[in-house]
């Protein structure tokens, strides 16, 4: 029997990990039936709540993550917080890294235990579905790309600078969380089927904005545009519930600050992946920061302008023949922005839909990669 070990998951409140460990699977169980999927998760109660389809759960071991938050060396408890991970590998097990984003921050290292494990025991060790900021990619993180037995790049900027820097374990492939197939849910009241405009924003942007403020600014200028200039009503849609980032918490200051909401609705739910996905499908144009809430909307030929801070969200785009409907957060400098490029949605809405749907059977049959 084949053994899966996927990590690099830090809960299902993330609904894009959800999307994409859910896909994996969905993946995994089409190629081999009858094999066996561990899920190393540092929230498994979330998981458990959003009926991961997995075999057996195994979580950091919480007494070294607290001596890890007080060590001033960052890395020295890595191997014991993930001790009980590192206990599931054998020679027979295959590791997919399936955070997505983890070689993009800076503490990516921690994923080196799990990876070096593999590496000793024998396994096979996959970073999957993946993106690399390329200037994050020093000589220490070359040396453990290179360590790896592949890695599926989702989009094209990864998958050249890792090519440029001579790397051949790679492949250019789709994010997996394209394949997820939507699932019908109750659609809220406002909620107009292929006439609302869907907006999701996350903290993780407002941290990020060069002008503070800028983003609710931006968002609210946007809103009027639609409700004062079009017959569309709007939808903010959450997609990250995490207790540390919240989308649920910006979207609730914006939309308590409309007066009138006969036109707005608000998904405040805690939802799966798939409902969302079943929301963003109904929607005649979209608005994301979250990349899974785009990754919802293209694949279901949503046209979409995506707020991007990282390599994903323009890659992604890029791949697809959008990027100029990419807005860097880094770019918001004034009150208009969002408008600007939304403006070019609408001009362009059946000309994009007609990219989407020429594109996606074959840009989702990219991401079914070979382990």
């Amino acid at each position: 029997m084949k053994e899966f070990l996927l990590y690099g998951h830090g809960g299902a409140y993330n609904h894009g990990a959800e999307a994409i460990v859910k896909s994996t699977v969905d993946v995994i169980k089409k190629r081999y039936p009858d094999s066996k999927v561990i899920l190393s998760t540092h929230f498994k109660e979330q998981d458990i709540e959003f009926s991961m389809p997995v075999n057996e759960y195994c979580q950091r071991d919480m007494k070294y993550v607290e001596l890890d938050k007080n060590s001033l060396r960052k890395g020295n408890f890595d191997s014991l917080i993930y001790k009980p991970t590192l206990e599931q590998i054998n020679g027979n097990t295959v590791c997919l890294s399936v955070g997505g984003d983890n070689y993009c921050y800076d503490n990516w290292r921690k994923w080196k235990a799990i990876h070096e494990r593999a590496i000793q025991t024998g396994a096979r060790s996959i970073l999957w579905s993946c993106s690399i900021e390329p200037a994050m990619i020093d000589d220490e993180m070359l040396d453990v790309l290179k360590s790896h037995h592949l890695i599926t790049a989702r989009e094209s900027i990864t998958y050249n600078a890792l090519k440029d820097r001579g790397l051949d374990n790679i492949r250019l492939c789709s994010d997996v969380a394209f394949l997820l197939e939507p699932k019908e849910y109750t659609l809220p009241e406002n909620f107009l089927i292929g006439n609302t405009v869907g907006i999701n924003i996350s903290p993780l942007i407002v941290r990020r904005e060069k002008t503070e403020g800028i983003v609710v600014k931006n968002v609210e200028k946007l809103i009027n545009l639609v409700i004062n200039k079009t017959d569309m009503n709007i939808a903010l849609i959450p997609h990250v519930l995490m207790p540390m980032d919240n989308d649920l918490e910006i979207l609730e200051e914006i939309y308590n600050k409309i007066e009138n909401k006969k036109r707005i609705c608000f998904v405040n739910k805690n939802i799966s992946a798939a409902e969302y996905k079943y929301i963003i499908s109904n929607c005649r144009l979209g608005v994301f920061a979250r990349t899974h809430a785009s990754i919802a909307a293209y694949s279901t030929f949503v046209p979409t302008m995506v707020i991007g801070y990282s390599v994903k969200s323009k890659g992604i785009a890029k791949d697809l023949g959008l990027e100029d409907f990419v807005l860097p957060i880094d770019k918001l400098h004034n009150d208009y922005c969002m408008i600007s490029i939304f403006e070019e949605l609408i001009n362009n809405e059946q000309n994009i839909k007609k990219i989407l749907a020429d594109q996606m059977p074959s840009y989702k049959e990219r991401a079914m990669a070979d382990f």
